[in-house]
């Protein structure tokens, strides 16, 4: 099953699956307030030649907006569903987006009441480029991710671009949204993108806060890594959120 969608002035061919709610509504998601915020962000932040992750690929919305939002960088797209990565490859392939790749491969390390595949520690030493960007949206397991790129992080010090999605790190992860929030803020300086991919301070509570009350529990924040952290810090204090999830489970 196939659906046109127009994404940053083109028209663009997606295949999908019948049923998905992904897929199906891709057209509309296309044009919302994320898509519209990441490329905004990407075209005014990122450097013409950068190297981009999307981590969530899914089959590719999220992977064209970057590619077509720096049109010279590359955009590695990972995604752990075989199927889903075989519509990822298609997809990229059918819109002309030579300066994006396919990896299928999860992006977390094993922790908690989970098993997952390569962490981005292990993805990057195969490769010989620094990593400038990461866009993450794994549906409550970014906790995982993150541990699983320390040494990246560190090594690195990309420019991350996650979705903060509270229902998700509630049901999915099992985990306290204010914790989690505390975990990164601790980590990280944090700040919240606007419409117009304009970055603003906000003090964690009142995030959480207002990421419940006013936003539909969905918001896009920026990450960057604070000097005084290295890869053993990050592990440690995502640690916690793990054993959190464990007592959870």
């Amino acid at each position: 099953m196939k659906q046109c969608v127009r994404l940053a002035g083109r028209n663009l061919e997606y295949e999908g699956d019948e049923g998905d709610i992904y897929f199906e509504n891709i057209a509309a998601l296309a044009q919302g307030g994320g898509e519209r915020r990441l490329s905004r962000f990407a075209a005014r932040h990122l450097q013409a030649a950068s190297v981009c992750l999307d981590i969530g690929a899914n089959i590719g919305l999220t992977t064209a907006s970057l590619a077509l939002a720096c049109p010279k960088a590359h955009v590695y797209a990972f995604e752990p569903s075989p199927r889903k990565a075989a519509r990822l490859r298609r997809n990229l392939a059918a819109n002309g987006l030579s300066n994006a790749t396919a990896v299928e491969c999860a992006a977390a390390t094993e922790s908690g009441a989970r098993a997952v595949m390569d962490g981005i520690d292990n993805w990057s030493a195969t490769v010989s480029s620094r990593i400038d960007f990461i866009r993450l949206n794994v549906e409550g397991n970014e906790a995982q991710v993150l541990a699983g790129a320390a040494e990246t992080l560190v090594r690195d010090r990309p420019v991350i671009f996650m979705e903060f999605n509270s229902v998700a790190i509630a049901f999915e992860a099992r985990r306290s949204p204010l914790s989690f929030a505390e975990t990164i803020w601790r980590l990280f300086d944090v700040f919240v993108v606007d419409e117009d991919g304009k970055l603003r301070e906000r003090d964690v509570r009142v995030f959480v806060l207002e990421n419940m009350l006013r936003h539909n529990c969905i918001d896009d924040i920026v990450l960057d890594l604070k000097p005084d952290q290295d890869a053993r810090s990050i592990r440690d204090a995502l640690a916690v959120e793990f054993d959190a999830e464990c007592a959870a489970a």
